[in-house]
């Protein structure tokens, strides 16, 4: 008789759910099931305390609802998708016990300066503050998802120095966020009207103002001496009201099927994923580019892989410095010679699947 696997309880996005990370937990449950006994949770109401172990994985927005209220029940293992999540808070809001809401006015107080004693006080100074982003208000609001950790699990060195120096008593480490090798498909240009000679400059994803897509829009438009074989692609749907403009220069394709999205990801000459100054964890958009050592233009925040020589990383909100650092890179990325994918096996699910083991068993780091 084989030797029972010991049990583990995962939380996050259910399988049909549109999200990115709900895909991940998709594709981990093989390289999990070499370690564990599997079972995939999505809301609340489960009890993590019948498992031997259970992981956390946490984003921004309510599809994370259960796994936050897991959290709460029993401390475990996080892996943060994304380490500011303001906006869960604002959309989970009436469903908080009153002392996380508690909790969570007293770290918004903190980083704007101003006592914020109820959502209806919070309300009415982001109103009467339009020019601050409540979304990516350096807040230190992770605190609450890590001092209910055991472990935290982030897929940024950069980002695990970062967290650990804020929370030097937590346990975070840095696990690779998992890419599986792409193979270029022939004719993807072809599909999509962009032609083969074309410099592709792309961004991939959800197009929100998040990822700084009215600053990408703004230096493409003023970048002075633009060659006439670049092309700016944005790959993903339109969100916060984006607007794409009519400009024969800028093609955009809305939503994408998985396998497509990850044939542009190829064709593209240069990806181009920014964030705000304290919003967003490297994106899986991101890892897959820098795991086939395609060129990339990201942002310069903790959440962003360290650099690599086909890297430049661009400083945030600094207004028309950005924009000019922006066109800076992109003629630098241009005039770069071109260079195939070739896949880093750093990035492997295999090897994913032994770090979360060791994280899942193992003492602390």
């Amino acid at each position: 008789m084989s030797e029972q696997l010991p049990t583990l309880g995962i939380w996050g996005p259910g399988e049909r759910d549109k999200s990115g990370v709900a895909a991940y937990i998709t594709q981990s449950l093989p390289h999990l099931a070499r370690h564990f006994t599997t079972r995939r949770i999505a809301g609340p109401g489960y009890d993590p305390s019948g498992f031997d172990h259970v992981l956390y994985h946490l984003g921004n927005n309510t599809l994370h609802h259960g796994a936050f209220r897991a959290l709460a029940a029993r401390p475990g293992t996080v892996l943060l998708h994304e380490y500011n999540n303001l906006d869960y808070y604002y959309e989970a809001w009436d469903q908080l016990p009153t002392a996380e809401q508690q909790a969570v006015l007293t770290r918004i107080s903190a980083a704007v300066g101003t006592r914020l004693d109820t959502r209806a006080a919070m309300e009415r100074y982001f109103a009467d503050h339009p020019h601050i982003d409540r979304y990516s208000l350096n807040a230190d609001i992770e605190d609450l998802a890590i001092e209910a950790a055991t472990r935290v699990l982030v897929h940024s060195p950069l980002l695990a120095e970062h967290l650990a120096d804020r929370h030097p008593a937590a346990d975070i480490r840095h696990l690779p966020f998992p890419v599986e090798p792409l193979t270029p498909v022939a004719g993807t240009r072809a599909r999509h009207g962009l032609p083969e000679q074309a410099f592709i400059f792309a961004t991939f994803g959800f197009l929100g103002a998040y990822k700084r897509i009215p600053t990408l829009l703004d230096a493409w438009r003023n970048w002075p001496d633009r060659p006439d074989d670049a092309l700016l692609l944005l790959a993903g749907e339109a969100r916060d009201g984006l607007t794409v403009p009519a400009d024969p220069t800028i093609r955009h394709t809305g939503y994408l099927p998985d396998a497509e999205f990850d044939a542009l990801l190829l064709a593209a000459d240069c990806g181009i994923q920014l964030r705000g100054p304290w919003l967003g964890e490297t994106s899986g958009p991101a890892s897959a580019l820098i795991a086939h050592r395609r060129p990339t233009i990201l942002s310069d925040i903790p959440g962003m892989h360290p650099r690599r020589p086909e890297e430049i990383h661009l400083t945030v909100g600094q207004g028309e410095r950005e924009s000019a650092e922006l066109i800076d890179a992109m003629r630098t990325q241009y005039h770069r010679p071109r260079t195939p994918p070739a896949y880093d096996p750093a990035f492997s699910w295999k090897g994913w699947g032994e770090h979360i083991a060791t994280a899942l068993t193992g003492a602390a780091a």
